[in-house]
């Protein structure tokens, strides 16, 4: 009887290294809609966490707001972006109201964010997998651009590393 627990205790634990072992994803974001004179780069670093650069050229200061910026991901479900300021001091809990990122003429700002959801993620290296990576994930920031909302928004189409 002892025998078949260790089985059963041996077939979990192959099951479950297994499932951590899973397909690792690359991840590449092209823009869908660009905004005149302001230059968006997203990166997609590990763990759900994204790096962002904004060069702002238009005449006066933006501001990127962090509550109105989202990711839809593969299922259609959104996402909300939470700003990462410092990858050495990241939040220890999800704020309920986030700062807009007020960004000058002429400067390059250079940031952090990671979805809400994947905070946990995040905090332990593993990196969230796609429900679908047949289809396409989209991210949309929102800024203020002499005082109107104005979007961005990206396409994030994924492909195995593991072919």
């Amino acid at each position: 009887m002892l025998k078949r627990y260790w089985r059963l205790t041996g077939f979990v634990i192959v099951m479950l290294l297994a499932g951590c072992s899973g397909i690792k994803y690359s991840q590449n974001i092209t823009e869908q809609k660009v905004i005149p004179q302001v230059s968006v780069n997203i990166e997609y670093k590990e763990g759900g966490i994204y790096q962002l650069e904004v060069d702002n050229d238009l005449a006066g200061s933006i501001a990127l707001q962090w509550n109105s910026s989202a990711y839809l991901n593969t299922s259609g479900g959104t996402i909300r972006l939470i700003h990462v300021e410092n990858m050495d001091a990241f939040p220890e809990s999800v704020p309920v109201e986030q700062e807009s990122s007020l960004i000058a003429h002429g400067l390059k700002f250079k940031t952090y964010f990671v979805g809400e959801s994947w905070m946990d993620y995040a905090r332990r290296g593993v990196t969230p997998q796609p429900q679908d990576s047949e289809k396409k994930a989209m991210i949309f920031l929102a800024f203020i651009i002499d005082g109107k909302r104005v979007y961005w928004k990206g396409e994030v189409s994924f492909h195995s590393n593991n072919e």
